[in-house]
């Protein structure tokens, strides 16, 4: 695989324009987990029905990837990326104005298609971008983007939707975001990349059946599901949480929930860079402990005695559950054949998708059945990091890290 020749500098501004689509995506994605408070009240939902509000994003994105992988890996990311933010940015303004219940769930599920695609067509970005030994470092920061935009989201989103309103924030962040798409269309062109083996002979395509004939695919999908349904469910009932348990308002639900967040992000930066280092080919042990931490952490987290206690515990919940991330999603990035990158990030993400349209809205159907008490959902939770480390338990990597699944275990980047 050979990089065309352009500037570090060149580079890294590509890689700045991608950093803002991630930024605005999550502005969109973590201010509703805010917003879905005033907006139950507004439309009368019930908790069942604002878990369907939060999870039908998650299912259109979860549709969504798997075209976005295969069109990414045939075309590149350049045009998979601008229409994704430019669909993020123009439905979030839309949010806005939504009436009813139903009008929000097909708005909301509209933003879910620009959802998906980005992530994917992120993976193969950065393969376009960077080489691979500094693919976890540029992953890390764009999942950075992502905490970075939840920080932002859930202190902001509390503040202007107790000031100004629900419906100004998804104005604000809509606005921002389209004036991020026209960046990207006018200056997001990635260095164009020519898949070769090391004898300079073209690199042959990999049969889809191939693909999803690898065991190893499927596990590190079980391992990207249920590691996503612990986030996405931990993440979108976390300000429901604080508000209806611990009885805290909306402005201050919103400056508590970001704590975590900036825990995670840390965590992400610091587990990318280590991966990249002294970690590279120990994925396995930076799940399995981090299984751990998230489970037992999420446990005391329900029995803490008072807010600054339960806070302390979700913040290191995140440095588990940031961690967790970093080491699955960059397992393609660095040990799987640079032509099908694409496709096997868009399996991972359409499993993430299906796992944030299925952990809402199970957890506030849980919510509703128990009476208001959260206790089943975050067992429910706990549940799914159990599977995480029986899967980090079987998973091997080839030996001597080479590709997981490649037409030439020649395909190295250089």
């Amino acid at each position: 695989m050979v990089h065309a020749q352009i500037s570090k500098g060149k580079r890294n501004f590509i890689f700045s324009l991608l950093f803002l689509g991630w930024l605005v995506d999550s502005l969109t994605l973590f201010g509703m987990n805010v917003a879905i408070i005033p907006i139950s009240k507004e439309l009368h939902l019930s908790q069942t029905q604002s878990g369907m509000v939060i999870s039908s994003f998650w299912l259109s994105s979860a549709c969504m990837t798997l075209l976005a992988g295969w069109i990414s890996d045939k075309f590149g990311s350049r045009k998979v990326i601008v229409i994704a933010v430019f669909i993020i940015s123009l439905f979030s303004l839309l949010t806005g104005m939504a009436g009813s219940f139903l009008t929000i769930l097909a708005i909301r599920f509209i933003l879910g298609l620009g959802d998906g695609g980005l992530p994917t067509g992120s993976g193969v970005a950065i393969t376009e971008i960077y080489k691979r030994e500094v693919r976890a470092r540029a992953k890390s920061f764009l999942f950075a983007g992502q905490l970075i935009g939840g920080v932002l989201a859930l202190y902001a989103a509390g503040l202007i939707a107790d000031t100004w309103g629900w419906r100004v924030m998804f104005y604000i962040v809509g606005g921002i975001g389209l004036i991020v798409t026209l960046l990207l269309f006018k200056y997001y062109n990635p260095p164009k990349v020519v898949n070769t083996t090391k004898d300079g002979d073209s690199l042959p395509k990999i049969p889809m059946k191939d693909l999803y004939r690898s065991k190893l695919l499927w596990t590190i999908v079980i391992m990207y599901f249920c590691s996503s349904v612990v986030h996405w469910g931990f993440s979108s009932w976390l300000p429901s949480y604080l508000e209806q348990t611990r009885g805290l308002n909306l402005k201050t639900v919103g400056s508590l929930a970001m704590i975590p967040q900036a825990f995670g992000l840390l965590a992400a930066l610091l587990t990318g860079y280590l991966i990249d280092k002294s970690l590279a080919g120990k994925e396995k042990i930076i799940i399995l402990i981090g299984a751990v931490i998230s489970g037992l952490c999420l446990f005391l987290m329900f029995k803490a005695p008072s807010i600054q206690v339960a806070i302390a515990y979700q913040s290191i919940f995140s440095i588990g559950d940031s961690a967790i991330a970093m080491a699955i999603i960059t397992i393609p990035l660095k040990y799987v054949s640079q032509n099908i990158t694409g496709s096997f990030m868009g399996t991972m993400y359409f499993a993430g998708g299906l796992a944030g349209f299925i952990a809402p809205t199970t957890m506030g159907a849980l919510i509703d059945a128990f009476n208001g008490s959260f206790q089943a959902a975050f067992f429910f939770l706990i549940g799914s990091l159990v599977i995480v480390f029986i899967g980090a338990l079987v998973f091997r990597l080839p030996k001597n890290n080479t590709n997981i699944i490649a037409s030439n275990d020649s395909d190295v980047s250089v």
